[in-house]
């Protein structure tokens, strides 16, 4: 089936939700590019509602599902939302092509929110060690889903946007990194330890609870997934998350000792952590560009871009990167 965004109305969902899990609730539409998500809060229990782009296989969708009934068994400290079952006992529910799922909602505030601390970076790595630790023994077979373009470890397929960057200090700095990668890097990236990653372990994605600042509660949003570069879920959780840090250097430290204490860091992974971050940074600032290009109209777009060619700029001036 050819891609189709879907566009279910409120009054559509409704229905979807009475007929297929049997609740009624208040509906809030989710902010999502490809995908419609929605927020459904019943009298007693907040939801919410997913459904797919028919571009992503019926696999693909399955193994998202499949991933968060693994880790709620492997990894029962860690909090990832929880599978909603049908009234018939289903966890995927297809209409007119659709793929629907209704997920727990996790409370708490994006990561994206709230003032960042050392003690806060180290909670990041320590979850996500404790995530990569849980993945070790995940050995569904691989269904192909996420955008390829956006796969850490196929950032060279990006080269050939290179040419839509507009800002020349980014282009030059991104032309020299892309050699000491191809020469130095990617060699090296087959004998790295691989498995299925979450892929998108951004400041949107991370869940701090209130009450606890300084701790991540959750992790939502499991489109992203791959097989690749274990470490790579650490590295782009990184490049995030030291966009308009001041102090990367302590910030950086922070996350890789708390991933370090839970899913111990080989010396190949620790020597190029650094590379892999500005790689990610690289993906961002191409793919924007490529869209600003096919959608000139939206300023946007290459003002969100800002903070990553700054970081990008950084990590080569204070030495992190050799380009």
């Amino acid at each position: 089936m050819l891609e189709q965004v879907p566009n279910f109305n409120d009054d559509s969902l409704a229905e979807l939700l009475k007929n297929i899990y049997g609740l009624e609730g208040k509906i809030s539409p989710l902010v999502s590019f490809e995908d419609q998500n929605a927020r459904i809060q019943t009298q007693t229990t907040t939801y919410v509602l997913k459904i797919a782009n028919t571009r992503w296989s019926h696999q693909f969708i399955e193994m998202q599902t499949d991933v968060l009934a693994y880790l709620k068994k492997q990894a029962p400290n860690l909090m990832f939302p929880s599978i909603v079952p049908t009234l018939t006992g289903d966890h995927i529910t297809y209409v007119d092509g659709f793929a629907i799922r209704l997920l727990t909602y996790l409370e708490g505030d994006l990561l994206a929110n709230i003032p960042r601390t050392p003690a806060l970076y180290q909670d990041i790595g320590r979850f996500l060690g404790q995530l990569s630790q849980a993945m070790q023994t995940y050995s569904v077979p691989v269904a192909a889903g996420s955008d390829e373009l956006w796969m850490l470890d196929n950032v060279l397929a990006c080269k050939k946007y290179l040419g839509d960057v507009i800002d020349r200090d980014a282009a030059d700095r991104i032309e020299r990194l892309y050699a000491v990668y191809e020469k130095n890097i990617f060699p090296r990236l087959g004998n790295l330890r691989k498995a299925i990653i979450h892929g998108d372990a951004n400041e949107q994605n991370l869940i701090i609870d209130p009450q606890e600042p300084e701790k991540i509660a959750g992790l939502i949003d499991f489109g992203e997934m791959q097989m690749a570069t274990q470490i790579n879920d650490l590295a782009i959780s990184m490049a995030y998350s030291l966009l308009d840090e001041p102090d990367i250097g302590t910030a950086s430290s922070n996350m890789i000792e708390g991933y370090d204490r839970e899913f111990k860091i080989t010396d190949d992974e620790r020597e190029i952590i650094y590379y892999l971050v500005a790689m990610r940074l690289v993906t961002n600032i191409i793919m924007t560009s490529h869209s600003a290009k096919l959608f000139p109209d939206n300023e946007y777009i290459l003002i969100s871009q800002k903070s990553a060619r700054a970081l990008l700029k950084k990590l080569e001036n204070e030495k992190y990167i050799l380009a």
